[in-house]
Protein backbone atom coordinates (compact mmCIF):
# COMPACT_ATOMS: atom_id res chain seq x y z
CA UNK A 1 0.00 0.00 0.00
CA UNK A 2 1.67 3.59 -0.88
CA UNK A 3 0.29 6.55 0.62
CA UNK A 4 -0.62 9.50 -1.11
CA UNK A 5 0.97 11.18 2.26
CA UNK A 6 3.55 10.18 4.77
CA UNK A 7 0.80 9.16 7.35
CA UNK A 8 -1.38 6.50 7.18
CA UNK A 9 -5.30 6.99 6.31
CA UNK A 10 -6.46 6.13 9.75
CA UNK A 11 -3.88 8.94 10.85
CA UNK A 12 -4.95 11.24 7.64
CA UNK A 13 -8.92 10.37 7.53
CA UNK A 14 -8.68 13.64 4.81
CA UNK A 15 -6.52 11.48 2.28
CA UNK A 16 -8.32 11.22 -0.54
CA UNK A 17 -6.84 7.99 -1.94
CA UNK A 18 -4.64 5.10 -0.78
CA UNK A 19 -3.45 3.23 -3.88
CA UNK A 20 -3.50 -0.81 -3.39
CA UNK A 21 -1.34 -2.53 -5.37
CA UNK A 22 -1.55 -6.33 -4.10
CA UNK A 23 -4.23 -9.09 -3.90
CA UNK A 24 -3.70 -8.94 -0.10
CA UNK A 25 -4.09 -5.03 0.16
CA UNK A 26 -7.41 -5.78 -1.22
CA UNK A 27 -8.28 -8.70 0.76
CA UNK A 28 -7.78 -6.93 3.84
CA UNK A 29 -9.01 -3.50 3.10
CA UNK A 30 -12.26 -4.87 2.20
CA UNK A 31 -11.98 -7.17 5.31
CA UNK A 32 -11.57 -3.95 7.58
CA UNK A 33 -14.08 -1.66 5.85
CA UNK A 34 -16.84 -4.47 5.92
CA UNK A 35 -16.20 -5.42 9.92
CA UNK A 36 -16.55 -1.31 10.14
CA UNK A 37 -19.76 -1.22 8.44
CA UNK A 38 -22.95 -0.01 10.28
CA UNK A 39 -25.47 -0.06 7.60
CA UNK A 40 -24.90 -0.40 4.28
CA UNK A 41 -22.09 -2.54 1.91
CA UNK A 42 -22.23 -2.29 -2.17
CA UNK A 43 -20.70 -4.06 -4.30
CA UNK A 44 -20.44 -3.39 -8.40
CA UNK A 45 -17.90 -6.44 -9.45
CA UNK A 46 -17.67 -8.29 -12.94
CA UNK A 47 -17.42 -11.90 -11.36
CA UNK A 48 -17.78 -12.01 -7.30
CA UNK A 49 -13.75 -12.46 -7.18
CA UNK A 50 -13.19 -15.02 -5.13
CA UNK A 51 -9.97 -14.64 -4.07
CA UNK A 52 -11.83 -11.36 -2.56
CA UNK A 53 -15.27 -12.02 -1.87
CA UNK A 54 -15.81 -16.08 -1.12
CA UNK A 55 -13.53 -15.71 1.93
CA UNK A 56 -14.32 -17.13 5.60
CA UNK A 57 -13.52 -13.80 7.48
CA UNK A 58 -15.13 -11.50 4.59
CA UNK A 59 -18.29 -13.60 4.77
CA UNK A 60 -18.66 -13.61 8.64
CA UNK A 61 -18.19 -9.93 8.22
CA UNK A 62 -21.11 -9.83 6.04
CA UNK A 63 -23.22 -11.77 8.37
CA UNK A 64 -22.32 -10.25 11.30
CA UNK A 65 -23.03 -7.20 9.80
CA UNK A 66 -26.87 -8.22 8.30
CA UNK A 67 -27.41 -9.85 11.82
CA UNK A 68 -26.63 -7.47 13.44
CA UNK A 69 -28.99 -5.05 12.46
CA UNK A 70 -32.64 -5.17 10.88
CA UNK A 71 -31.73 -1.83 9.04
CA UNK A 72 -28.46 -3.56 7.25
CA UNK A 73 -28.47 -4.07 3.79
CA UNK A 74 -25.67 -6.06 1.72
CA UNK A 75 -26.64 -5.24 -2.23
CA UNK A 76 -24.29 -6.97 -4.75
CA UNK A 77 -24.45 -5.82 -8.60
CA UNK A 78 -23.04 -8.79 -10.39
CA UNK A 79 -22.47 -8.59 -14.16
CA UNK A 80 -21.13 -12.05 -15.28
CA UNK A 81 -22.75 -14.73 -13.04
CA UNK A 82 -21.15 -17.92 -15.06
CA UNK A 83 -18.42 -17.98 -12.97
CA UNK A 84 -19.97 -18.48 -9.66
CA UNK A 85 -22.38 -20.85 -11.10
CA UNK A 86 -19.85 -23.15 -12.52
CA UNK A 87 -17.75 -22.72 -9.49
CA UNK A 88 -19.88 -21.75 -6.71
CA UNK A 89 -19.40 -19.24 -4.72
CA UNK A 90 -19.95 -19.05 -0.67
CA UNK A 91 -21.27 -15.64 -0.74
CA UNK A 92 -24.11 -16.66 -3.01
CA UNK A 93 -25.09 -19.97 -0.37
CA UNK A 94 -24.87 -16.70 2.46
CA UNK A 95 -27.09 -14.52 0.35
CA UNK A 96 -29.55 -17.49 -0.06
CA UNK A 97 -29.38 -17.57 3.70
CA UNK A 98 -30.19 -13.88 4.52
CA UNK A 99 -32.77 -12.73 1.81
CA UNK A 100 -34.29 -9.96 3.67
CA UNK A 101 -30.66 -8.33 4.55
CA UNK A 102 -28.87 -9.14 1.18
CA UNK A 103 -29.62 -9.28 -2.58
CA UNK A 104 -27.51 -9.92 -5.71
CA UNK A 105 -29.03 -8.14 -9.13
CA UNK A 106 -28.02 -8.21 -12.57
CA UNK A 107 -27.28 -4.60 -13.77
CA UNK A 108 -29.54 -3.48 -16.82
CA UNK A 109 -27.71 -4.17 -20.32
CA UNK A 110 -26.59 -0.25 -20.36
CA UNK A 111 -23.98 -1.01 -18.03
CA UNK A 112 -22.91 -4.09 -18.63
CA UNK A 113 -19.54 -2.58 -19.77
CA UNK A 114 -18.92 -0.82 -16.72
CA UNK A 115 -15.28 -1.18 -16.64
CA UNK A 116 -14.66 -0.82 -12.49
CA UNK A 117 -15.71 -2.56 -9.44
CA UNK A 118 -15.92 -0.75 -6.73
CA UNK A 119 -16.79 -1.81 -2.57
CA UNK A 120 -18.76 0.90 -1.04
CA UNK A 121 -19.57 1.20 2.89
CA UNK A 122 -21.89 3.16 4.58
CA UNK A 123 -21.49 5.96 1.74
CA UNK A 124 -18.29 6.84 3.72
CA UNK A 125 -15.32 4.40 2.15
CA UNK A 126 -14.78 3.09 -0.89
CA UNK A 127 -12.15 0.59 -2.81
CA UNK A 128 -12.27 0.34 -6.69
CA UNK A 129 -10.37 -0.48 -9.25
CA UNK A 130 -9.99 -0.99 -12.77
CA UNK A 131 -11.04 -4.88 -14.45
CA UNK A 132 -7.95 -4.61 -16.62
CA UNK A 133 -5.87 -4.13 -13.54
CA UNK A 134 -6.65 -6.66 -11.42
CA UNK A 135 -5.80 -5.75 -7.85
CA UNK A 136 -4.27 -2.48 -8.90
CA UNK A 137 -6.81 0.31 -7.38
CA UNK A 138 -7.27 2.47 -4.61
CA UNK A 139 -9.23 2.93 -1.35
CA UNK A 140 -10.19 6.24 0.32
CA UNK A 141 -11.38 5.57 3.92
CA UNK A 142 -13.02 9.11 4.47
CA UNK A 143 -13.09 10.42 1.23
CA UNK A 144 -17.33 11.21 1.69
CA UNK A 145 -17.44 12.89 -1.56
CA UNK A 146 -16.51 10.42 -3.86
CA UNK A 147 -18.18 7.26 -1.93
CA UNK A 148 -20.92 9.36 -1.96
CA UNK A 149 -20.65 9.52 -5.72
CA UNK A 150 -20.12 5.98 -6.58
CA UNK A 151 -22.82 5.09 -4.01
CA UNK A 152 -25.11 7.56 -6.06
CA UNK A 153 -23.92 5.53 -9.01
CA UNK A 154 -24.50 2.16 -7.70
CA UNK A 155 -28.28 3.19 -6.49
CA UNK A 156 -28.55 4.48 -10.44
CA UNK A 157 -27.75 1.24 -11.95
CA UNK A 158 -29.73 -0.71 -9.07
CA UNK A 159 -33.11 0.89 -9.57
CA UNK A 160 -32.80 -0.78 -13.20
CA UNK A 161 -31.51 -3.96 -12.70
CA UNK A 162 -32.86 -7.36 -12.11
CA UNK A 163 -33.20 -9.88 -9.29
CA UNK A 164 -30.27 -12.81 -10.58
CA UNK A 165 -32.79 -15.49 -11.34
CA UNK A 166 -29.76 -17.96 -12.03
CA UNK A 167 -28.29 -17.60 -8.39
CA UNK A 168 -31.62 -17.27 -6.92
CA UNK A 169 -32.57 -20.94 -7.23
CA UNK A 170 -32.90 -23.17 -4.10
CA UNK A 171 -30.65 -26.39 -4.58
CA UNK A 172 -32.97 -29.72 -3.27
Amino acid sequence: MDATDDRSPIENPAAAEVRLDRMEDFRTSSLNFVEQARKTVEIFSYDLDAALYDRQPFLAALKNLCLGSRFSRVRILLQNNAPVQKQGHRLVELVRRLPSSMEIRNPHPDYLDHQENFLVVDRRAYIRWRLSNRYRGYLAPANLLKAQRLSELFNEIWQCSQPDSDLRRLHL
